[in-house]
């Protein structure tokens, strides 16, 4: 065999983070390109969490990622046929219960929706009916760019009281777990690609959703096992401790030891990124540094009082606010039976940061996320990211360079591999 038949040795590429960026990232270099794959937690997967609870202990519950569709999962949906990941039906339905039950309703079908008869001798319910449509209708068109906030969309819509009160503004709260007085002043378009993604510009929902058979671990699993035959080295429970680069290319340090890389990916939250970067330059540090993250607890519990007191307004995605307080309450559940097929007569909920505690007896499980604010200051970042990646050999991904969502990471992993040469324009 002549010198020039040899072929070259494969690029080795260090991706920093578990979640779905980084395995994105692994899946679409792998086996062309020699990757590690370095993840803090002992686990993979990052927001794609199963827990197995419920009475008898045998019931499997997303309590991060939990539903996904084709319409607007393309690249996550592309995998899971790949990897033959089994998929069943979901709901997405939205409902509302204010002040304990004082104003409840449901958007799911006309049954949720007057599940409180006393609505319909609410003007300003039938008001607020009025302006969702309205809202569903001209958002996005009204939301073009990212110089528009959440109070002068509401303003240029010219959308009532009840409709401000009761529906927009204690929901986007809930959604980024921010005080409602502050809400006004996030970004419009961040909003409606939020109600976008989860069909909530349509009473009968845009799409089709659907659920991970079996838990989100059911993916993670098949993909963890499909990297590792593809010559992936994945080094779980590893926090690496520093990235250290030069002309010539990467030194991970971890408390194993340095590993050397020709690139690195960081597939983390921005905060994190620049933590673990020995000398980030100043375009870095101003980039990185510009996104706020916020803790969010998650609860896995059976405690239907988190519900809507009214059966028929039971949804799949309701929010709770206690708006007698001095400082108004909200939080969101998710009613895991209807998300994930889960028989009825063992409830599952997950609830985010929840407006009432929920008795430690009916608690499976608490974790905490972390998930970015999408203020100005996130967007103006984002804008800047493409100046930095592939310099200096660094490459940033995450759900955090878009809208926040499971797709948001995958295709962040997309534009980062694209860009590297990795897969076709």
């Amino acid at each position: 065999m002549s010198l020039d038949t040899i072929p070259a040795p494969a690029e080795r590429v260090a991706i920093i983070g578990g979640g779905i960026s980084g395995l994105a990232a692994a899946y679409l270099l792998a086996p062309q390109t020699a990757v590690t794959l370095y993840e803090a937690a002992p686990r993979l997967g990052g927001h794609a969490r199963t827990v197995t609870a419920g009475r008898h202990g045998d019931q499997p519950v997303d309590t991060g990622f939990i539903v996904f569709n084709y319409a607007t999962y393309p690249h996550l949906t592309r995998m899971f046929r790949d990897l033959d990941v089994p998929v069943a039906k979901s709901d997405m339905s939205f409902g509302a219960t204010i002040d304990d039950g004082r104003i409840e309703y449901g958007l799911r079908d006309l049954t949720a929706l007057l599940g409180q008869r006393r609505n319909l001798l609410r003007p300003g319910f039938l008001r607020m009916i009025r302006d969702i449509l309205r809202f569903n209708a001209r958002a996005e068109a009204h939301a073009g760019d990212d110089s528009g906030t959440i109070g002068e969309l509401m303003e240029e819509l010219r959308l009532g009281d009840w409709f401000q009160r009761y529906y927009l503004t204690p929901l986007c709260g809930a959604i980024w777990s921010t005080p409602t007085e502050t809400i006004r002043d996030f970004p419009a378009r961040a909003l409606v690609q939020f109600f976008r993604n989860h069909a909530l510009l349509s009473a009968s929902g845009q799409h089709q959703w659907w659920t991970v058979d079996g838990g989100s671990a059911e993916y993670v699993r098949r993909l963890e096992h499909h990297l590792k035959g593809h010559g992936a080295a994945i080094r779980t429970g590893t926090a690496v401790q520093a990235v250290e680069r030069d002309a010539t290319g990467v030194t991970i340090r971890t408390a194993h030891g340095n590993d050397r890389f020709d690139q690195v990916i960081f597939a983390c939250h921005s905060d994190d990124a620049l933590r673990l970067l020995a000398r980030p330059t100043p375009a870095e540090q101003a980039t990185l540094s510009a996104v706020r993250y916020q803790d969010n607890r998650a609860i896995l519990h059976c405690d239907t009082s988190q519900m809507p007191r009214r059966r028929s307004v039971w949804s799949s995605w309701v929010y709770r606010a206690e708006t007698g307080r001095a400082e108004p309450q909200i939080g969101v559940t998710y009613w895991m039976n209807r998300l994930q097929n889960i028989p009825e007569s063992d409830p599952l909920f997950v609830s985010l940061n929840p407006a009432r505690e929920v008795p430690d007896r009916l608690v499976y499980d608490e974790t905490t996320f972390r998930h970015p604010v999408f203020d100005e200051a996130a967007l103006r970042a984002q804008g800047r990211l493409g100046s930095l990646q592939g310099m200096h050999n660094t490459w940033f991904a995450g759900a955090w360079t878009r809208h926040g969502f499971h797709e948001d990471g995958f295709a962040s992993a997309v534009r980062v591999v694209r860009a590297m040469d990795r897969l076709p324009a």
